[in-house]
């Protein structure tokens, strides 16, 4: 997964962290510098990802409270990256795709 990364003009000290999706929707968040949550977006076809401190732990503890919603896409891959931060530094990024992704 690539992740694009864009400084918001008008938001000093934001950024919008955003990814090209293969069901060909464009998820992306807005995090803001120094926040202590972590921002997310669930795509349509059931690929998540979380932005900021601690992504991986609130990802995975999003999946865990829709297990039940999310019976259809036999479970998910999760992984994690590191993205530059328009302010220097590196912001962390949490992400999971499912084994049967739904259709658009």
């Amino acid at each position: 997964m690539e992740f694009i990364v864009r400084k918001m003009s008008s938001k000093p000290g934001a950024a919008y962290v955003r990814y090209d999706c293969p069901c060909g929707c464009k998820p992306g968040v807005e995090y803001t510098r120094d926040r202590s949550e972590a921002e997310h977006e669930h795509c349509c076809c059931g690929n998540v990802h979380f932005v900021g401190p601690n992504a991986r732990t609130q990802l995975e503890e999003y999946l865990r409270g829709r297990e039940a919603e999310d019976a259809d896409l036999g479970g998910y891959a999760v992984s994690e990256t590191n993205v530059p931060a328009p302010w220097g530094g590196d912001i962390a990024v949490a992400y999971a795709l499912p084994s049967k992704p739904r259709s658009h």
